[in-house]
């Protein structure tokens, strides 16, 4: 594979934490770098974890998790946008949901949009792709869409409020629902 097509794979792995960092920062009305950071430091080393399991997991790994992963997902971003849009109106005191975005919280976003990379890494693995230049580039673009998602999200929830963090949450559901038809071959 050429670096073109791993790059283009990278952006693709990287597009669901896009939209769910980007529908996370939409509860936060002042996004601090530290949060930023630890989210975006989160989601990549979450898909750096699952990339690697898939490259030296094989075939086996790949077919076990295959079967729910996109269930997982769904339930779990369903579960949180769902979560954020009830939030979202029940705040009387204009309460910045960034200080109540916890580590589990961010482990469980993490990990249900990393799953992809568990199969990623197990096919670019036969497909004889770069290792190290597929993780480097991964890294890289989950980073970057990671920390540019929250920010933007802050930005959009500072500017309209309650409605743009339920927003967020439907559009946390509307990625789980797009994971749990594309894992069931619908779309």
């Amino acid at each position: 594979m050429n670096i073109l097509s791993v790059f283009a794979v990278a952006l693709g792995l990287s597009m669901d934490n896009f939209a769910v960092t980007l529908a996370s920062g939409c509860a936060c009305r002042s996004v601090r770098h530290q949060t930023a950071l630890a989210v975006s430091l989160g989601f990549t080393a979450a898909h750096v974890i699952m990339l690697t399991a898939g490259w030296t997991g094989g075939a086996a790994w790949a077919r076990a998790i295959d079967r729910f992963d996109h269930w997982i997902a769904f339930f779990v971003l369903l579960f949180i946008g769902a979560k954020m849009v009830k939030e979202a109106f029940e705040k009387k005191d204009g309460t910045d949901l960034c200080t109540k975005f916890s580590f589990k919280t961010l482990c469980v976003l993490s990990v249900a949009t990393s799953l992809d990379a568990l199969l990623v890494g197990m096919a670019l693995s036969l497909a004889n792709a770069s290792f190290w230049l597929t993780l480097g580039l991964m890294s890289l673009c989950v980073f970057v869409t990671s920390y540019s998602g929250f920010f933007l999200g802050g930005l959009l929830g500072r500017r309209f409020g309650a409605w743009m963090e339920a927003l967020g949450g439907v559009t946390l559901a509307a990625v789980g629902t797009r994971v749990l038809l594309s894992g069931l071959g619908i779309c």
